[in-house]
Formats: structure tokens, C-alpha cells, sequence
């Protein structure tokens, strides 16, 4: 599965995601592109998943109808790697077609 990591969340992140091609919105040149506007690079590209702590409507909206999962990562105290790290990782346990591949 091909998945990207937003801008909002630490490019390490994608070390302890193990599996899946795994990359972040500043590595593709991203960093500038509004929620709206990276999911749909994001779509474009072949990704299948968007990995981000922004809660607001706009990724949620501009995701409907596409072919891609958004996962919102909520509860952390901040974007910080050491407090996202836990609640990314239970998505990626809990979600279907996100666990390490077999």
C-alpha cells in the first residue's frame, strides 16, 4: 500500500512504519499544497492512504468520493513524533489493509 505522511506530522515518522511504501508530503514537494489540494496530488499520484493530525473538514470533503483512506490521528498532545508515534501505530494495527503486508 502506498501511503503518504502530511506535512503537519515529522518526517520520521516514516521509520517506524514498516510494510508499505511509505512518504511525506515534503519529500515529494508538497509543503505548500492546502488540504484540499494534497489530497488530490496524493490521489493522482497512486497513494491509497493520507496519514495527518489536521482535524479540520476540508481533507475530510475533499477526500469524498476518492480513492483514498485519510486517517486522522487525534489525541495527541502535539505533532511531536514521540507523542503522534503511539496513536499512528495503533491505527496502523487496527486498520484493515494497513498492517504490515504478508
Amino acid at each position: 500500500m502506498r501511503v503518504l505522511i502530511d506535512n503537519c506530522l515529522p518526517v520520521d515518522l516514516r521509520h517506524h512504519l514498516h510494510g508499505h511504501d511509505i512518504e511525506t508530503a515534503a519529500y515529494r514537494g508538497w509543503g505548500a499544497l492546502e488540504n484540499g489540494e494534497l489530497v488530490g496530488a496524493a490521489v493522482e499520484a497512486g497513494f491509497e492512504a493520507l496519514i495527518t493530525v489536521d482535524q479540520g473538514t476540508d481533507m475530510a470533503r475533499a477526500s469524498q468520493g476518492q480513492a483514498i483512506a485519510i486517517i486522522q490521528i487525534s489525541g495527541a498532545r502535539s505533532n511531536r513524533l514521540e507523542d503522534v508515534l503511539p496513536y499512528v501505530l495503533g491505527s496502523w494495527t487496527f486498520c484493515p489493509g494497513l498492517g504490515p503486508e504478508r
